[in-house]
């Protein structure tokens, strides 16, 4: 029998689970530009980022943008972090290996990350968020319009209960994806990380020279 081999993304899926996790793949079309032809052609799911929370209530991003002084390390939590009703020190994000066979296009070039990132992962935060309702109001057998969310916490007012989203995240793992689409986005209003003043990621290891550059290799 001829050996299998687990890609990077199964192997991600496995290991999330294995650990009591909640590992979210969003299929983002506005991201999947000239790809969508041959993507829908061969009939692939074909994820562009990825979204874990493990037990411990870390979200962790897989961005397949690279960072090239841009600011993607700091700008695609902010986004995520929104919408997911989570703090930012809970966010964590690892960069995408190259691998445009799974992520699509990987380039940096016309300060295009931020509104091509923009919609497709408001709605990935909106879906995790969706997710995280449903685990918690299921748990507490309430309906999930009288449970909100902030800090990375599901709150049901009525009964003074509250749940973390590490303590929901092998539960929302078995539910239903809904349709982004359908899922509710935040009012701009009622942002709390998007336009503030954060402080760009990596910065202090810039500064002590510790990041490999090309002009590093020989």
């Amino acid at each position: 029998m001829a050996p299998r081999t687990l890609d990077r993304r199964s192997f991600l899926r496995v290991s999330s689970l294995a650990g009591g996790g909640l590992l979210l793949a969003t299929c983002l079309e506005p991201l999947a530009g000239p790809l969508a032809p041959a993507l829908e052609a061969a009939g692939e799911f074909m994820p562009n980022a990825f979204i874990k929370v493990t037990a411990d209530g870390l979200v962790t991003i897989v961005a397949k943008n690279p960072e090239v002084g841009q600011g993607i390390k700091t700008m695609l939590p902010m986004i995520l972090a929104d919408e997911f009703d989570v703090d930012w020190t809970a966010i964590r994000l690892e960069q995408a290996d190259l691998n445009e066979a799974v992520y699509g296009r990987q380039n940096a070039g016309g300060s295009t990350a931020t509104p091509t990132n923009w919609d497709p992962l408001r709605k990935a935060g909106a879906v995790a968020r969706h997710l995280m309702v449903q685990a918690a109001a299921q748990t507490w057998n309430v309906a999930a319009s009288e449970c909100t969310t902030a800090s990375g916490r599901v709150h049901h007012k009525a009964s003074n209960r509250s749940l973390g989203y590490g303590e929901l995240a092998a539960k929302a793992a078995t539910l239903p994806v809904p349709d982004p689409n359908t899922v509710a986005l935040k009012e701009p209003k009622d942002y709390t990380i998007i336009g503030q003043p954060i402080k760009a990621v990596g910065v202090p290891d810039i500064v002590v020279g510790k990041p490999v550059f090309s002009i590093d290799f020989t």
